[in-house]
């Protein structure tokens, strides 16, 4: 990803201004007033200012400050995988040839001179924002990006060192972590010709089996968009119905594999293996489509853990979302949706920002097609369809015309 990480900032940013005037607390706190769009009751200056800068700023103050950056090395081994598994990959790559993954850790905190309603508002405002928008996509740069937002749990302790490292008085504040962010690696130099000629064949011998061992989940997706198709990776992954994931490890063949759910349940799931395009050190799995298509059934969206040997690494389940019809879908008074794994009760759906109340989404018989009316927005708008089942979202599909 070739930008200034400030584009993250940018973003998030952007993510609260958008959302402001159509943030619930201003229907809640206008309960009892006549009928109309809520308003605001106050609009504060939202920017990536330090804690000390926001007191000499006028008016309130909500602040996303990017106090910390880390590298995420689990991510950039990923990235290596493929060709250490191959024999074309010369050893000792350059650093500067790998990519960068990073970690970005936000200080997110709300100042007011004399108002401190206007402080814990704000901060209620942009916590219910980032709540309900816990990936953040970048579609229309070149090339696109995606991070997941997290809220980094902090001691009293650390947080108060912070504070003290700013020198400004302490303030109420919560930290979020932005990730994973790549930034492209230097381009590395042409490969030297092949070789035409051999003096010396030397033939690797196999390794000798042994115990197997789970280093994690990953998966390489990618879904069409406006703006045309978007490539993307997930580590620990996120799969639906009909989708592949992959094992990395070592000894993995013929290893039995369990998908374990949050209440313990185990599942023998050894049969999902695509034995074609697996090796010791990275099993394909193949998640069933379907009710009744061998080996199924698929499991129902949620958190898992698959584990092999003593070994576990997380993965999550999501329901499928069919593109048909999409990426962008004309604007009519209902949207309706296909796919797999839709449950009654427990899918939610975002359209752009705003939330579709979960007493106006249907479900038809079988999980595999659920129906809500268009949210109310600005005529022509095109904006993303977010579908949450059990808390786990789905891959980008498609889009929705206001």
């Amino acid at each position: 990803m070739t930008f200034d990480i400030s584009a993250i900032t940018d973003s998030l940013i952007n993510l609260v201004k958008d959302s402001w005037d159509s943030a619930p607390l201003w229907a809640e706190l206008e309960a009892d007033s006549p009928p109309g769009p809520p308003t605001p009751t106050f609009t504060p200056n939202i920017s990536g200012l330090a804690p000390d800068v926001l007191g000499k700023e006028s008016g309130p103050q909500l602040s996303l400050f990017l106090y910390h950056v880390e590298a995420n090395n689990a991510v950039e081994s990923l990235y290596w995988a493929p060709q250490s598994l191959s024999n074309t990959a010369g050893p000792g790559q350059p650093v500067r040839f790998l990519p960068f993954a990073l970690n970005l850790y936000y200080l997110m905190s709300a100042f007011s001179e004399d108002n401190y309603h206007w402080e814990q508002q704000a901060m209620s405002v942009a916590l219910r924002i980032f709540h309900a928008n816990p990936i953040l996509r970048g579609t229309i740069s070149s090339p696109p990006w995606e991070v997941t937002l997290t809220m980094e749990h902090r001691s009293y302790d650390e947080m108060s060192q912070l504070w003290q490292a700013t020198t400004a008085p302490m303030r109420l504040s919560v930290v979020y972590r932005a990730a994973v962010v790549f930034l492209d690696p230097d381009t590395p130099p042409a490969a030297a010709p092949e070789t035409k000629d051999f003096n010396v064949v030397v033939e690797q011998a196999a390794a000798p089996s042994g115990t197997a061992e789970l280093f994690g989940t990953f998966r390489r997706a990618s879904y069409v968009g406006p703006a045309g198709p978007v490539s993307f990776t997930q580590a620990p992954a996120t799969v639906a119905p009909g989708q592949q994931v992959w094992l990395m490890g070592a000894n993995l063949t013929g290893a039995p594999i369990k998908l374990i759910s949050e209440e313990g349940v185990s599942t023998d799931i050894s049969g999902w293996v695509v034995a074609a395009d697996s090796t010791a050190t990275r099993v394909v799995l193949q998640v069933p489509d379907a009710v009744g298509s061998p080996p199924g059934p698929p499991p129902a969206a949620g958190r898992y853990q698959v584990r092999v040997g003593g070994d576990l690494a997380p993965l999550s389940v999501a329901a499928y979302v069919d593109p048909a019809g999409g990426p962008v879908l004309p604007h009519t008074p209902s949207i309706s949706v296909t796919g797999d794994g839709f449950v009654s009760g427990a899918t939610g759906v975002l359209v752009g920002t705003i939330p579709v109340p979960a007493s106006q989404i249907t479900v038809g018989a079988g999980g595999t097609s659920l129906t809500f009316p268009t949210p109310a927005g600005p005529s022509g708008t095109v904006a993303p369809i977010g579908v949450q089942v059990g808390g786990i979202e789905s891959d980008p599909a498609l889009w929705a015309t206001l």
